[in-house]
């Protein structure tokens, strides 16, 4: 039995009993290690699990995950769903396009669909099963309306991918605002018709004068994501100092002018960042060692080879990447995913002439579908906890979202531009 099946063996051997994916990771990489073709000392490990943390970029996820803590935290979320309230909350499925858009802004300060989805979920699936609508149809909407967040910039995939591959930070940014922007809509379009059909409830319209007193308590919030994507698209900062910004304009606008944010609720959000980040980098070291294993025992020169001798259309090649990595997500944490399987595929990407901004946010897409699919959806059992659901029951009704996603991504595969027009737009390759 040669070492690269040893390694295929024990990782899902491990997978399997429920090992935490980064012990995982390490033990099926140690495996390989020790069969090695050519000896490889084992004093390799902790030197490549520190290359593979040991990037600039990376800095900026601590942050993001802070700000977004931070926001959750300090009443943001709370005038967000006021303001949209205040302006769409009357029309047919009211509060559906209510979680939509506030998912949207709060895009723009967390990147992470699972920040997303506890913040709205646990403030939005209340207010709509108090209103009338189907529980499930909340969590299901919510589910939808929280992968804008890691699409829409700042994202933490996106930050995640650039790492692996070495890409822009800013241009999969402005890659991925488009496709999040057109998904926000096709969700609010599906929330609509599916309104009207079942006759569900929609909030009294308000007035001119209350709606531009919500606004106006809620102005400083929706300055935040200005804040950290202008600076980056101005050259003032870069996505690790433009993250540390958008921490500041939180706490300014929780701690100073809503007075929500206390001394003490800011010392357990800076523990909590603390304990997720020790668990996420303790992921990205070890997925680098995996990933250099593979590399090693030549898979991904075999994978290019395989794959360009299947097709050499690109189209072909993207919607078989889908499918890989939907099988991949429906196990899989999106973390791994990117920094193990993302530059194992990245040489025939550039072979087949793909743009980098185009494959990494169809990579992020796909996978974040995974989060709402079983057996693994981390963000499917989040809102079925919050909502008191059976995976069943979420599923009735998020067949026609996940239809929604499904559209949203083969636009965005069969029509590149979608994906590139910003970049190209605004930051141009010199």
């Amino acid at each position: 039995m040669d070492g690269l099946t040893l390694i295929i063996i024990v990782f899902f051997v491990l997978f399997a009993l429920r090992v935490p994916i980064a012990i995982t990771l390490i033990g099926a990489s140690l495996v390989g290690l020790i069969f090695a073709p050519s000896s490889i000392p084992i004093s390799t490990l902790p030197t490549t699990m520190w290359q593979g943390v040991n990037h600039f970029v990376l800095l900026a996820i601590p942050f993001f995950i802070l700000m977004g803590d931070l926001a959750l935290a300090s009443g943001v979320t709370q005038r967000l769903v006021n303001v949209a309230k205040a302006w769409i909350g009357h029309i047919w499925g009211g509060l559906a396009h209510v979680s939509v858009s506030v998912n949207v802004v709060m895009a723009g300060m967390s990147g992470s669909d699972l920040a997303d989805a506890a913040a709205t979920g646990k403030l939005l699936i209340p207010a709509m099963k108090r209103a009338g609508y189907p529980v499930a149809y909340a969590a299901s909407i919510i589910a939808g309306a929280a992968m804008i967040g890691p699409l829409i910039p700042p994202s933490i995939a996106f930050i995640l991918y650039a790492a692996a591959t070495e890409a822009s930070v800013g241009r999969l940014f402005l890659g991925g605002a488009i496709p999040g922007a057109l998904l926000g809509l096709l969700l609010m379009l599906q929330a609509y018709v599916q309104a009207r059909r079942n006759n569900y409830p929609r909030e009294p319209k308000a007035s001119m004068k209350e709606r531009v007193r919500t606004t106006a308590v809620g102005m400083p919030v929706l300055l935040i994501p200005a804040v950290v994507l202008g600076s980056i698209l101005s050259g003032i900062a870069t996505p690790t100092e433009a993250a540390v910004l958008g921490v500041l304009a939180v706490i300014i606008t929780g701690g100073f002018i809503y007075r929500e944010m206390t001394p003490a609720s800011f010392a357990r959000q800076v523990l909590a960042t603390s304990r997720t980040m020790g668990s996420v980098f303790l992921i990205i070291a070890a997925a680098a060692v995996f990933g250099r294993v593979l590399t090693l025992y030549g898979v991904a020169d075999g994978l290019a080879t395989w794959m360009t001798g299947i097709t050499k259309e690109p189209a072909v090649f993207l919607f078989a990447v889908i499918i890989i990595y939907m099988l991949l997500g429906c196990m899989l944490d999106t973390v791994p995913i990117i920094l193990v399987f993302v530059p194992l595929l990245m040489p025939t990407v550039t072979a087949l002439g793909i743009n980098e901004v185009q494959f990494g946010v169809i990579t992020v897409f796909t996978l974040l579908i995974g989060l709402v699919t079983p057996p693994y959806g981390l963000t499917m059992f989040l809102l079925c906890r919050i909502a008191n659901l059976s995976m069943m029951q979420f599923w009735k009704e998020m067949w026609p979202i996940l239809g929604t996603m499904l559209v949203t991504l083969g636009l965005i595969t069969i029509y590149p531009e979608l994906t590139t027009w910003l970049p190209d737009l605004l930051m141009p390759i010199k």
